[in-house]
């Protein structure tokens, strides 16, 4: 399965990156002070509603082809802007 995380679609959304994994369309926040924020987003990239990290994480792990894949996600929206 294929996945795309894009820092710029996602700064265009106020957010740190964007990631389209199947065709599931994720938003995180990432704050300098405290903890990210996740967002679901719809197939136009309209942010939808804000979702746990809990609720994140599983998504990733359902779509994900295996659990390297899952780690390379996690350290490529690690990588995005900080508020």
């Amino acid at each position: 399965m294929g996945y795309e995380v894009d820092y710029t679609a996602g700064e265009r959304s106020g957010c740190s990156s964007e990631l389209v994994i199947a065709d599931r369309i994720f938003y995180v926040k990432h704050f300098t002070i405290g903890s990210s924020r996740f967002f679901s987003g719809d197939q136009k990239g309209i942010i939808q509603k804000e979702i746990s990290e809990a609720e994140f994480d599983l998504w990733v792990n359902i779509l994900a082809d295996n659990e390297s894949q899952v780690q390379e996600v996690q350290e490529k929206l690690s990588l995005g802007k900080r508020y």
